[in-house]
């Protein structure tokens, strides 16, 4: 449906002369990509509030993303697949960071697990975006960097804010790391396969 959308859109902009026909693929990906972008954010805002967690989820993701982006790991075959995925993670994230209390060493220890995983694996590319060399280590430095900061305020947030703010960080990169390790399976079995 939004890549129908973003055809339509696109053709109305090549009708009116603004967008040349052949750049119009550019602009449906584009548009597409923006629409999606909008969709989950709304899903996001929206599961925080049915949860009673708009702060919390929105920590979720500002722990989850920046991680995501540099680190890489497994990713769904299609943008629906990712959809549905992302927001079943999030609604399962959210039920467990509202309704079962995450004792501090439990934040610790999902901290230290997660931490160990990123550090040693990320980053970890896929099939559609293979990584060169130089990639590779721009990635490598930038997830350690944003794994040294999220740990710094997880345990920032253990000692002088909330526990829970802390288990969302935890959460966050714990979710992370179960990311990569599927991605690095998933690579080492195509690798296997051909």
């Amino acid at each position: 449906m939004l890549k129908r959308l973003s055809e339509k859109f696109a053709e109305k902009l090549v009708r009116a002369g603004i967008v040349s026909e052949t750049d119009a693929d550019v602009y449906v990906y584009g548009f597409f990509q923006l629409a999606m972008l909008l969709l989950n954010i709304i899903t996001t805002i929206l599961l925080g509030i049915l949860f009673q967690s708009l702060l919390l989820c929105l920590l979720l993701n500002a722990a989850y993303i920046p991680i995501r982006l540099s680190a890489g790991g497994h990713h769904a075959d299609s943008p629906l697949r990712c959809y549905v995925n992302s927001t079943l993670m999030i609604a399962i994230l959210l039920a467990v960071i509202r309704w079962i209390p995450i004792h501090p060493l439990v934040s610790i220890l999902l901290l230290g697990t997660a931490g160990g995983v990123i550090w040693w694996l990320a980053p970890v590319e896929t099939s559609n975006r293979p990584l060169d060399e130089a990639e590779w280590r721009v990635y490598r430095k930038r997830t350690r960097i944003v794994l040294l900061v999220e740990t710094a305020a997880s345990l920032l947030a253990l000692l002088f804010w909330t526990e829970q703010a802390a288990a969302t960080i935890a959460l966050g990169l714990f979710t992370e790391a179960l990311m990569l390790l599927v991605g690095t399976a998933k690579n080492r079995r195509q690798n296997r396969d051909i």
